[in-house]
């Protein structure tokens, strides 16, 4: 009984406008951006552009030896993913990370784990120049291009000109990225519903995945860093598992910023379709949510420099973001079934 009128009481609270739910509890008491429908945050591109973008997302001509497109790691069936833990590029050569999830293009403020690429034109040409991935130095690409017929018709449609460029080869992936629509889940719907009329949007959730919702705004502090439209906070943190002078050691984001502060951070994904998005970390450590919010749970993953490390001044820290929560199991269920309507 005590079970069924909390929920009674859960159902009336998120029958409210958002500002009128339970307040979030962040594990820094920092406010977090409200949840959100995931819309692009400018009109997109004609379809001609969309569609030429979509074409050359598909196309192996981008690689070296025209075997590896942008779908091979970011497949449509599976969010624009390819559910490995570490992508395959030319030459059947293994990366270090796997590929995110290609989803709300317009509300990152980096991109890559590591945040290498600050915008989304500039993130769209490393792939193919990158030696494990495509391999291909851009002005072969645009070389390729250049001498293809059919291309030259293409993009002379998009864009009224040629030759082509990089930056005309950047915005057509681009704007085939930003055109790939939110997951189509639950949650979204949801979330949509909640933005016009809340009254009856808390009936698309069952008792238990209702009650996850709660707990992940709430006692859970999910939304410390995974907050807003994108679920994710666009920051870049210690969660300890960058193995740190181990066999598969990566440092995360310092190798974009050369800061010795940044050793071990890596940037916050989005949990938007996170079903379908696994295995998570960027190493793929975890294929299975129960174990990984127990880790979560416990306090997180914390290496303690051992050996010759002992005094390594740069060994990383786990974030103090990340401390035991003391959930209980069917509290930890009700959050795993809240996570599949994502």
């Amino acid at each position: 009984m005590t079970i069924k009128l909390n929920v009674d009481a859960l159902r009336q609270q998120y029958s409210q406008p958002q500002s009128s739910w339970p307040s979030v509890i962040t594990a820094d008491n920092e406010k977090a951006e409200p949840l959100a429908p995931l819309t692009p945050k400018a009109p997109l591109g004609s379809a001609t552009l969309i569609k030429l973008g979509k074409t050359l997302f598909h196309d192996p001509i981008l690689s070296s030896d025209k075997t590896i497109s942008c779908a091979s790691c970011h497949n449509a069936n599976t969010l624009f993913q390819d559910g490995r833990g570490q992508s395959i590029g030319v030459d059947e050569q293994k990366g270090e990370r796997n590929a995110p999830a290609i989803l709300g293009i317009d509300h990152w403020e980096s991109f890559f784990w590591d945040g290498r690429a600050s915008t989304a034109s500039q993130q769209a040409l490393m792939p193919i120049v990158n030696p494990i991935e495509m391999n291909l130095p851009i002005p072969e690409a645009l070389k390729r291009l250049n001498n293809s017929r059919a291309y030259q018709a293409k993009f002379n449609e998009a864009f009224g000109t040629l030759p082509i460029t990089a930056d005309m080869l950047a915005t057509a992936l681009v704007e085939f990225e930003r055109s790939i629509p939110a997951p189509s889940t639950r949650y979204q719907r949801f979330i949509r519903e909640v933005a016009s009329d809340p009254t009856n949007a808390h009936t698309l959730f069952t008792d238990n995945e209702l009650l996850g919702l709660h707990l992940f705004r709430t006692k859970a502090k999910c939304m410390t860093c995974h907050e807003g439209a994108l679920l994710s906070d666009n920051e870049f943190h210690v969660t300890g598992f960058h193995l740190y002078g181990r066999r598969f050691e990566d440092l995360g984001r310092v190798n974009a910023t050369s800061n010795n502060e940044d050793i071990g951070k890596f940037r916050t994904p989005s949990l938007l379709g996170v079903t379908h998005t696994k295995p998570w970390m960027h190493n793929g450590l975890f294929v299975e949510f129960t174990p990984m919010i127990m880790q979560y749970n416990a306090g997180g993953f914390r290496p303690k420099p051992r050996g010759k490390f002992k005094h390594n001044p740069h060994f990383p820290e786990t974030t103090a973001l990340i401390q035991p929560l003391g959930l209980t199991k069917s509290e930890i269920s009700a959050l795993v079934d809240f996570l599949h309507t994502l």
